[in-house]
């Protein structure tokens, strides 16, 4: 009789910690016939089962949109604002990569910031999921917006433009406004 008497005890404390879901539970606890057996016409029997936990869907896109628009609106700059720094760099003479192109393809050169910010731009948009309507357009409003005001905002921030382009660059455009 001891022997019966344990194992109810441990039987009734593993109901306690699965009805407090507390460790080594699995879920919560079903007792009564099954689904598929009221589904099926037959023998009902009751039976002890534990209930699987449902995984909770975590959706990364259900930040507010608002958030998301300004922070498109803010890549899409920054992206525009690299790829003129980057274009700068690269294609300038002395610069990382200075080219030495025919009259014909020197024609091109100017669209090296929007290809350069363009995949940049592309690269935040599918990172932070903002390839979708409203969040699409704030991030192309935003790239498009900073090459636009490109001479405004360096009228208004010169010393940004020097710091990432060069002083004579800086003067030089200034100048010829």
């Amino acid at each position: 009789m001891a022997l019966v008497d344990k194992q109810r005890d441990g039987f009734d404390r593993r109901i306690s910690r699965i009805k407090k879901g507390g460790k080594n539970t699995m879920g919560s606890l079903e007792i009564g016939p099954r689904d598929e057996d009221r589904a099926k016409k037959g023998k009902i029997d009751n039976t002890v089962r534990v209930k699987r936990k449902r995984k909770k869907k975590v959706d990364l896109n259900s930040g507010a949109t608002s958030s998301l628009v300004l922070l498109a609106v803010f890549f899409g700059g920054l992206s525009m604002f690299v790829g003129q720094a980057a274009s700068f760099h690269f294609f300038q003479e002395g610069g990382l990569v200075p080219l030495q192109l025919p009259e014909a393809m020197a024609t091109f050169l100017p669209y090296a910031p929007f290809v350069i910010g363009g995949l940049l731009a592309l690269a935040f948009g599918w990172t932070f999921r903002l390839m979708t309507g409203l969040k699409f357009v704030a991030l192309a409003g935003g790239f498009f917006a900073t090459s636009y005001y490109k001479l405004n905002m360096m009228q208004a921030m010169p010393g940004l433009y020097s710091g990432f382009f060069s002083e004579p660059y800086v003067k030089a455009v200034l100048a010829a406004v």
